[in-house]
């Protein structure tokens, strides 16, 4: 490739991976998909740590890792608030390519992208993806095209469908025909921003819909050992994909109309899950985590109702308010004694996210000096590397980092966990403390989690196709500006992909300076929109 692009359509695939898609484009439920590879040069995309929906597509905006960029999970944890709350794009420490795309005066086109509520101040059309409270705060940066958009995409909502494992066909089938038909209506809306942004550079639509489907009806994909060979139920879980193959077809047909290249990301992969890791008990059995005595409880059910009585009273004087665990702080969701607890995790995705309880964070914590901190990090991190799994004696967490030595941070003063704990990838983590003392327990809602192996595809004049592509998605950004001929700032972390090598790379020195942390965002969501936000992240299966 020696020319740069003038335009450049992306599909965001929200959990994409090559084991689904080759099974089901060798089943000929996606040509547009299979006439599309035929000209790309396509191949793996590994994804961040962790592979987490939120981090990971802020990730391939920046083209940073989450220590950089700032966004771990869905969720963060507000020390100064005591309670966990939902991360959004003003806490971004670092620019994306879509403002980076804007300040050199051209136009893009973002729909549905996570982390990008409030709507990004940008140059053309920005809206929100899963992280807006609803679609009229998603589409609240873009009111001219709103209008057309409620008038003419009818299709074009965030509603998700996939809230537990189908218990009958009839709902595998409903929920894929919705599932389906979100699909287009995402497509739909690039067709209508194309026509109203006609002059834009960058056009990128996400299906996150795809990842919640995989979540719950990844068997009856029957695409690995954990499949179920039922041809009824096979087909109507087909029928997804041939709906956002579909959608792929509308989106392909735009670029070439627009002599636009293509690319197609995924944020992280897919494979099947056995279960779910209660990493709090754990700590608990390890003495990292302690539960209160008699004396102990009475004092966190006063915090409790304390709590409940000021929920209570707000929704006495709004009634149409939504209650959410967001109100509660942390200590009165988590039935730790406090004064002895030196590490808890209170959120979890696919890692657990694991704090020191220092004065740092909270006044009277147990840990105080420096060496009280470092004892009862390499506590807690050595009590979940050694944890095995029941049966077959396997590391239940794998890999443990300590973001102080990884990153060279002070996680209490950034606002990050101390530790972050990947668990075996055919594993969920779970936080919520309930009855019961396995460290494992199977999950029938969520027979499918994220891997870290996802897809890449570009085509575009002079790329040679074929699966030759072994990427990182950090790389996406820098790929994304050097093809539309931008420079690459210092900061971002990733390398163009190595298929437009005979482009020139132009670095950007010095680097456009990052927030320095700890970060204090401007923005803050509402009782009401966090309320909303987490619900919906628990019909996600996110939260608990």
């Amino acid at each position: 490739m020696s020319t740069t692009l003038n335009r450049l359509v992306i599909l965001g695939l929200d959990g994409a991976t090559w084991t689904v898609l080759d099974p089901m484009r060798k089943r000929g439920l996606m040509p547009n998909l299979d006439a599309l590879l035929t000209r790309t040069a396509h191949g793996t995309l590994r994804s961040i740590v962790p592979p987490v929906t939120s981090a990971a597509w802020t990730t391939m905006m920046t083209g940073c890792g989450p220590a950089r960029h700032g966004v771990f999970d869905h969720r963060y944890y507000d020390v100064a608030a005591g309670q966990m709350k939902v991360n959004h794009s003003a806490r971004v420490r670092v620019p994306t390519f879509w403002h980076l795309l804007s300040q050199a005066g051209r136009s893009v086109v973002s729909l549905n992208v996570p982390v990008t509520y409030p709507p990004l101040d940008v140059r053309g059309v920005v809206v929100s993806g899963m992280d807006a409270p609803h679609l009229d705060a998603a589409l609240s940066g873009a009111p001219e095209f709103a209008e057309r958009l409620r008038a003419e995409v009818p299709n074009y909502s965030l509603r998700y469908f996939w809230k537990r494992a189908p218990q009958s066909l009839a709902e595998l089938t409903e929920n894929a025909r919705l599932t389906a038909e979100s699909f287009m209506g995402r497509a739909e809306g690039g067709v209508l921003a194309d026509r109203m942004v006609p002059d834009w550079s960058a056009l990128m639509v996400q299906f996150q819909n795809l990842d919640p489907f995989q979540h719950r009806a990844w068997r009856y994909l029957n695409v690995d050992e954990t499949g179920i060979d039922n041809p009824p139920w096979n087909d109507a879980a087909g029928e997804v994909m041939r709906g956002l193959d579909r959608a792929i077809g509308t989106l392909v047909e735009l670029a070439d109309r627009r002599n636009a290249g293509v690319l197609v990301v995924s944020d992280h992969g897919f494979g099947p899950c056995l279960g779910r890791i209660h990493v709090n008990r754990i700590l608990i059995e390890a003495g990292v985590a302690r539960v209160p005595g008699v004396s102990g409880k009475l004092v966190r059910r006063a915090k409790q109702a304390a709590d409940h009585a000021r929920l209570w009273g707000a929704k006495r004087d709004d009634p149409s308010a939504r209650s959410s665990s967001f109100d509660l702080s942390v200590e009165a969701q988590f039935p730790f004694d406090w004064k002895r607890t030196l590490a808890f995790a209170p959120h979890q995705d696919t890692a657990a996210m694991v704090y020191l309880n220092s004065t740092d964070r909270r006044a009277g914590a147990p840990l105080a000096t420096p060496r009280q901190i470092d004892e009862a990090r390499v506590a807690a991190s050595q009590a979940l590397a050694e944890a095995r799994h029941p049966d077959s004696g396997t590391p239940l967490f794998p890999l443990v980092i300590s973001t102080a030595e990884a990153y060279n941070l002070d996680p209490a003063r950034e606002g990050y966990p101390d530790l972050i704990a990947l668990p075996d990838e055919s594993y969920w983590v779970r936080t919520k403390l309930t009855p019961g003392r396995g460290w494992v327990e199977p999950d029938a809602n969520l027979p499918g989690t994220h891997r870290p192996e996802g897809i890449v595809a570009l085509c575009g004049t002079g790329i040679e196709p074929g699966r030759t592509l072994q990427a990182e998605l950090p790389d996406i950004a820098p790929t994304v500006l050097k093809l539309l001929g931008l420079p690459i700032p210092g900061h971002i972390e990733g390398k163009p992909l190595p298929c437009i090598s005979e482009l020139p790379t132009v670095r950007q020195d010095p680097a456009t300076t990052a927030v320095v942390g700890p970060h204090r965002a401007q923005f803050d969501y509402t009782p009401e929109e966090q309320a909303i936000i987490e619900q919906r992240l628990a019909d996600l299966g996110y939260l608990e």
